[in-house]
């Protein structure tokens, strides 16, 4: 079977429409005035539907596990005991939720977790505006229900620490702009 392609035409060889479809966001942008952010100084507020961090409801999760079957990569850990207690004078078996750890390491923030949570209002909801999740230690990143729920916000960043006045070592001069 023979491939044909079509011929190109004299108005693409010579006026360059493409080029010029282009760069027509380039040219509608250079008259629009510039945003600059001195972050971490300065923060933008993420959109509304942004997908933050985790936020965790105790209260609110009945303990189903589907959160954790939902979860693609199986990053979220659930441990689980029945006990039994009386409710309006009848004993009935309830679950408790003993462990409710997250890898956060490892998440996609695909949000399968919070759609598969049958509680209303959720128990686990990822629409936290929190997006600062940088650590220099990999276990920082993993999160028990204690840390879920009464998750605010990372540290803010305050600047850079205060360098310390290099010190002089025995025997040589301590390199400066100026002259001794």
């Amino acid at each position: 079977m023979r491939v044909e392609h079509p011929k190109p035409r004299w108005t693409d060889r010579f006026l360059l429409l493409d080029l010029f479809e282009g760069l027509k966001t380039t040219f509608y942008e250079l008259f629009q005035p510039k945003v600059t952010v001195r972050y971490p100084e300065e923060r933008l507020e993420p959109a509304d539907r942004f997908r933050g961090m985790f936020k965790f409801s105790y209260d609110r999760c009945i303990a189903c596990k589907l959160c954790a079957q939902a979860c693609p990569i199986d990053i979220i850990y659930i441990d689980v005991h029945d006990e039994q207690r009386e409710v309006d004078g009848k004993m009935k078996k309830l679950k408790v939720l003993d462990r409710y750890d997250i890898d956060v390491k490892r998440c996609m923030f695909c949000a399968l977790c919070e759609e598969a949570c049958p509680t209303k209002p959720k128990s686990i909801w990822l629409t936290t505006k929190t997006y600062e999740l940088a650590s220099y230690d990999r276990n920082d990143l993993y999160f028990n229900m204690q840390e879920l729920e009464y998750w605010d916000e990372r540290p803010r960043y305050t600047g850079l620490p205060e360098e310390n006045a290099p010190t002089q070592l025995e025997g040589q001069k301590m390199l400066t702009g100026g002259h001794e």
